[in-house]
């Protein structure tokens, strides 16, 4: 086996990069993204229904990286990872090897056949189809007290010296397989490191990501809600009256919420369903607590806790107003004060008509404007 080098290598190099035709990333950044694998098998699914979810990381676009560390973040409460597989061929980090000359077609380097020694390290490299790394399924406990699950991997090209260097272009990292429910539900990515092999073994160049174009993966739902308080014109003086309004809402078969005011200015007085609701298939109940500045409020529908048989239009969904409620104002020490709607203080669950089971909705894909500043 004879290594022919330095004649050839240029050659090679040359050829490579003109396969990549739209590969420039001073004109366009490097791109992250996650893709459907199996929409194909999503395409008769209602919302609400059980699934299985391939996904796909894939780079478009990207310089020079031997390295990637990353994290893939979604509702552990919608969706359970079952498994992952980064032995995927092609993929963005395989290499092609040595070039063989005078290949005989079985794509091995047989004995008297000749090879390009394009790293000119005196030996024949050859073909690195997977990467090397790990990818493991983590756990994380966040400041308040939740607890989040991810896929947490690094993976790059083995011995990149030997091994071509570095990888470009596009292609496909791994692969990642769960199961849960086809509800609106966001997957983030987050890029831990990217590093470029440098030659001479010196230390790898870490790559600044924040030029690059990193995209969250929608699943499931055409809407987009949003949760909002609003004050209504006042009808008495020393009052104020608010309402708790939804927009382009899916299917909601349950809603728990809190309002949190200041209870030295204001004092809860009454409250007012509006139309949102139907109360012939909700149940509504509040519980306020005026010395602590709160009142809590659930919106249930019949089916969550009887057996009954429910059609699509018996669930609330779209745009409307929630509830009305009023407050006297007590301290006129100031003309203003902000009434909350905290974020972690609200659960909402949709209904799978054909597998007749709730489940919760990913709350991070809806808007919810917390703080209202109210006048008086």
């Amino acid at each position: 086996m004879k290594s022919i080098f330095p004649s050839l290598i240029i050659i090679f190099m040359i050829s490579t990069s003109c396969d990549e035709g739209s590969f420039s990333w001073e004109s366009n950044p490097p791109v992250v993204r996650l893709v459907i694998l199996n929409e194909s098998d999503l395409a008769d699914k209602a919302i609400g229904d059980s699934i299985n979810l391939e996904l796909g990381l894939e780079l478009y676009n990207m310089q020079n990286l031997y390295f990637l560390d990353f994290e893939i973040h979604f509702d552990h409460t919608i969706f359970s990872a079952d498994s992952f597989n980064y032995e995927i061929f092609p993929s963005f980090f395989s290499t092609t090897g040595d070039p063989i000359v005078n290949d005989n077609g079985n794509g091995i380097l047989d004995e008297g056949e000749e090879y390009i020694d394009i790293n000119a390290n005196g030996m024949y490299d050859e073909p690195v189809p997977y990467p090397t790394g790990s990818i493991e399924i983590d756990t994380r406990i966040l400041e308040n007290g939740e607890e989040e699950v991810f896929f947490d991997g690094g993976l790059g090209i083995p011995s990149p010296e030997n091994n071509g260097g570095n990888a470009w272009g596009t292609g496909r990292v791994c692969e990642f397989y769960l199961s849960g429910i086809f509800t609106e539900s966001l997957f983030n990515i987050n890029i831990i490191q990217a590093l470029e092999y440098q030659e001479d073994n010196s230390v790898p160049a870490e790559h600044s990501i924040n030029a690059w174009d990193i995209f969250t993966l929608l699943i499931g739902s055409p809407h987009d809600p949003v949760l909002r308080l609003q004050q209504e014109n006042q009808s008495e003086q020393n009052s104020i009256t608010i309402t708790f309004q939804i927009d382009d809402a899916p299917m909601i078969a349950k809603l728990e919420n809190s309002i949190i005011y200041d209870k030295n200015l204001l004092s809860y007085t009454q409250y007012e369903i509006l139309d949102y609701f139907d109360q012939t298939n909700y149940q509504v109940e509040l519980h306020s607590n005026d010395n602590e500045g709160e009142i809590n409020f659930e919106f249930t529908h019949n089916v969550i806790n009887t057996s009954v048989e429910v059609t699509e239009d018996s669930f609330s969904q779209g745009f409307g107003e929630i509830i009305k409620v009023t407050f006297i104002v007590i301290s006129d020490e100031d003309s203003t004060s902000t009434i909350t709607l905290p974020k972690s203080r609200i659960s909402v669950m949709g209904y799978s008509l054909n597998e007749s089971n709730s489940y919760p909705f990913d709350l991070n894909y809806w808007t919810i404007e917390e703080s209202l500043e109210v006048n008086f």
